[in-house]
């Protein structure tokens, strides 16, 4: 069992966190060329840590993952979610998600709103996550958008 940390994010974590989400995106085997074009965006800049709820976790001094929560009530919306993929599968992402989910009860609001990279929608379901609708994103992907009842 890993011994994890979960701290508050600070700006200059950007460029960790930015390449953390990098090497998540690319270990699902997108086409390199639509991962090099996403990895050119600021996907994590230090004014969204300041802004937003951005959290990382930690095993020892390695930074592994991280969360990044917007509170705009009445919305909750989980809008980041990385864990480095040596560590998929070994309840990173579990513990960012519960975490996630203390800050937005929190915040008073009623549910949490996400769109889900197909390759992560099993995970948001067995953590309690149901689809309400679903889009296309540009890279001809179906993104379940879904939501977790924070009053049941």
């Amino acid at each position: 069992m890993l011994d994890i940390e979960i701290v508050r994010a600070h700006p200059k974590d950007s460029p960790r966190l930015k390449q953390i989400a990098i090497d998540s995106k690319r270990h699902w085997g997108y086409p390199e060329h639509l991962v090099s074009k996403w990895a050119q965006t600021p996907i994590i800049t230090p004014e969204s840590i300041d802004i937003d709820k951005v959290h990382l976790a930690r095993v020892g001094s390695l930074t592994v993952g991280w969360v990044r929560l917007l509170i705009r009530l009445p919305d909750v919306v989980l809008e980041d979610l990385w864990v480095l993929p040596d560590f998929i599968g070994k309840g990173i992402g579990k513990r960012l998600f519960g975490h996630v989910l203390e800050q937005a009860k929190l915040s008073g609001a009623r549910h949490l709103e996400l769109d889900a990279d197909p390759h992560a929608q099993s995970f948001y379901v067995k953590m309690g996550c149901r689809v309400v609708s679903e889009s296309v994103s540009e890279w001809g992907r179906n993104i379940p958008h879904m939501v977790y009842n924070l009053q049941g």
